[in-house]
């Protein structure tokens, strides 16, 4: 697995060093203090790695890669570093941009259907409906509740707007194979913040105050032993978005660095 490590920017003349540092709490063999044993080697790595920001791409201050253990380097994609300050590091504006632009589309629209019927109600109604008669959670989807869900005019009639809408590049939501009432429960500024980050890759960080947030499990810090005894407040939640909308927010000259894990 990769990570971005997050360094100060007085890390810049010791970055084997202050990686090192960062990564040491979260070793495994019983070696790190942390409970969970998250990595037993590493290396700095612009394989899969860090995007340059177009006419950088020679600026002394990128990270290149450091050498395998037979001292051979792994060749990086055009366009990619191992690691550099913030401000040297490619944020897809303009693919963050396209996801949001579209889904305020969509709640633009849904909000227009909307206007034009009786307000529906979610489908945890109908299926709360449903389990209150006895049903259970297999039956609900051809049961008389369902029917009558779909059956509201306003999901009626976005059923014949979604698939205008469809945009399962952007993210898997965008195929509209669920209740489409929980669009207009959020502003537009809410719901496309959403979808903001959904073409930008996945990434774990290691933030500068010791929190590793691998993605799909809780974060952990580096001071602690597991997540009981931690007193900490985390740098944010466990949402994809959440991460890379802290590394966007970090001072310009903040060191991103990318790390390859065998773990």
């Amino acid at each position: 697995m990769s990570i971005t490590v997050c360094l100060p920017r007085s890390a810049a003349k010791r970055v084997d060093e202050a990686v090192a540092e960062a990564m040491a709490p979260f070793a495994g063999d019983g070696v790190g203090g942390v409970e969970r044993d998250l990595w037993n080697s590493y290396r700095i790595c612009g394989s899969l790695g860090l995007p340059v920001l177009a006419g950088h791409e020679g600026d002394p201050r990128l990270i290149a890669d450091r050498p395998r253990w037979d001292g051979s380097l792994e060749p990086a994609l055009p366009g990619e570093c191992a690691g550099g300050p913030r401000v040297l590091i490619d944020f897809r504006d303009a693919l963050r941009a396209e996801a949001a632009d579209h889904a305020g589309r969509v709640w633009d629209r849904w909000q227009e259907e909307v206007s034009r019927h009786p307000d529906p109600d979610d489908e945890s109604v109908f299926f709360h409906r449903h389990l209150a008669a006895a049903g259970t959670r297999d039956s609900y989807e051809t049961s008389q509740e369902a029917a009558d869900y779909r059956a509201q005019p306003a999901v009626r009639a976005w059923a014949d707007v979604a698939p205008v809408l469809a945009r399962p590049d952007i993210a898997e939501h965008f195929s509209f194979g669920w209740d489409p009432v929980g669009i207009g429960q959020r502003s537009r500024e809410e719901y496309a913040s959403t979808y903001e980050f959904s073409l930008l890759p996945l990434r774990n960080v290691l933030t500068l105050s010791g929190w590793w947030y691998e993605l799909g499990d809780a974060p952990l810090h580096g001071a602690c032993h597991g997540p009981l005894e931690c007193v900490h407040e985390p740098d944010f939640g466990m949402e994809h978005e959440r991460a890379q909308a802290y590394l966007i927010a970090l001072p310009a000259e903040t060191l991103l660095v990318n790390v390859r894990c065998h773990v």
